[in-house]
């Protein structure tokens, strides 16, 4: 797995990006509320045919509707700080039911759809229903850089979590990994346990003393949504933004 920078806000250097996303549906940058319904998104890259891209695009739905229902998120991270900062042992793991799967496949229905030339989106709501009264996707250009990249929502009741990722060869995968790396920021905005170590290394002619701070957590979060997306088209960094209720309905600090 790919890891981030510190805000889980994770950047990797792949040079000679190979595509721009230049046009999306306006649901996928900013998802929809509709009360008493849960809407997510799916997409898959190009393929041979339509069908097929329509079946990766509903499967991937199928599956962040069900992280979004519940899941559980393990998260350990080691920062060796000896004069430089280095990330030590990450670990990143989500957890999900498969009976929250079955359920979502059996009772959801895909209440719109659109093609662009980088591949096919889908919007999915659970419990299934044949109407939705928001308007049909419009493919365009992104938004205008977003404030709550620079600035988490602050909102009672609720706490946000920002993932980011750059530079990556396909487009698919920076949108999975950005939209989990949203998850483990929440996560670590909702609950954190930190560790700090001291160790002196010593020789004949030096002392070198480091910190080794330890970040871990072990959460099952219910309704973590990500509500909002946004691409750098200019630079290539991919910007996913995650919302779930605080439990004990507090104002969430963000970063």
């Amino acid at each position: 797995m790919k890891f981030c920078l510190f805000t889980i806000a994770l950047v990797l250097g792949l040079k000679n990006l190979a595509f721009a996303q230049e046009c999306v549906p306006s649901w996928f940058e900013k998802l929809p509320e509709v009360e008493g319904i849960r809407l997510a998104v799916g997409y898959s890259g190009k393929f041979t045919n339509e069908a097929g891209a329509k079946s990766a695009a509903i499967q991937l739905a199928h599956k962040n509707m069900t992280k979004q229902i519940s899941i559980r998120l393990q998260f350990d991270i080691e920062e060796l700080a000896d004069g430089r900062i280095r990330l030590l042992n990450p670990s990143f793991k989500e957890f999900y039911e498969g009976s929250i799967l079955n359920a979502v496949e059996s009772n959801s229905s895909v209440i719109d759809s659109t093609i662009t030339v980088e591949g096919y989106f889908v919007l999915l709501a659970f419990p299934a229903i044949e109407y939705l009264p928001i308007p049909n996707a419009c493919d365009k250009p992104w938004n205008t850089r977003p404030d709550w990249i620079e600035n988490l929502p602050q909102e009672d009741g609720y706490v946000y979590g920002i993932g980011i990722v750059a530079r990556y060869r396909n487009w698919v995968r920076a949108w999975q990994d950005a939209d989990e790396y949203a998850r483990f920021d929440l996560g670590k905005n909702l609950q954190v346990n930190t560790e700090s170590i001291h160790a002196i290394q010593r020789n004949n002619r030096t002392t070198i003393e480091s910190v080794i701070l330890k970040q871990t957590y072990d959460l099952t979060i219910n309704d973590a949504t990500i509500v909002a997306r946004w691409l750098d088209t200019a630079n290539g960094v991919y910007y996913s933004l995650c919302r779930a209720p605080r439990p004990w309905g507090a104002l969430g600090t963000g970063h």
